[in-house]
C-alpha cells in the first residue's frame, strides 16, 4: 500500500505542478491582454481628445468667420444707405440735365423751323 500511496502522492504533486504552471501561464497571458487593452484604450482616449480639440478649433474658426462676415454685411448695408442718400442728389441733377436737354432740343427744333 505504501508504494501506491507514495506513487499517488507523487502523481498529485505532478498534477498540482502542472496546474500551477498552467495558472502561471494564464496569469501571464491575462496580464499581457490587460496591458494591451489598457494601451489601446489609452490610444482611443488620446485620439478622441485630439478629435474633440480639432472640432472645438473648427467651431471657433467658423464662429470667427461668420462674425466677420456679419460685420462686413452690416458695413456694406451702411454704405448702401449712404450711397442711396447720395443718389437722391444725383437723380435731381440728372432730372435737371434731362430738362435742359429737352429745352435745348425744343430750341434747336424751333430754330430749324423758323
Amino acid at each position: 500500500m505504501e508504494p501506491k500511496s507514495v506513487e499517488e502522492y507523487m502523481e498529485r504533486i505532478r498534477v498540482l505542478d502542472a496546474l500551477e504552471q498552467q495558472s502561471m501561464g494564464l496569469s501571464r497571458m491575462l496580464t499581457t491582454y490587460t496591458d494591451r487593452l489598457q494601451s489601446r484604450l489609452e490610444q482611443r482616449v488620446s485620439i478622441e481628445e485630439a478629435s474633440e480639440a480639432v472640432v472645438l478649433r473648427s467651431i471657433k474658426n467658423l464662429e470667427s468667420v461668420v462674425t466677420a462676415s456679419v460685420r462686413q454685411k452690416h458695413a456694406l448695408i451702411k454704405k448702401c444707405h449712404i450711397l442711396n442718400n447720395e443718389m437722391h442728389g444725383v437723380q435731381d441733377v440728372a432730372t435737371k440735365i434731362q430738362e435742359i436737354q429737352q429745352l435745348l432740343d425744343v430750341m434747336e427744333y424751333s430754330t430749324r423751323k423758323g
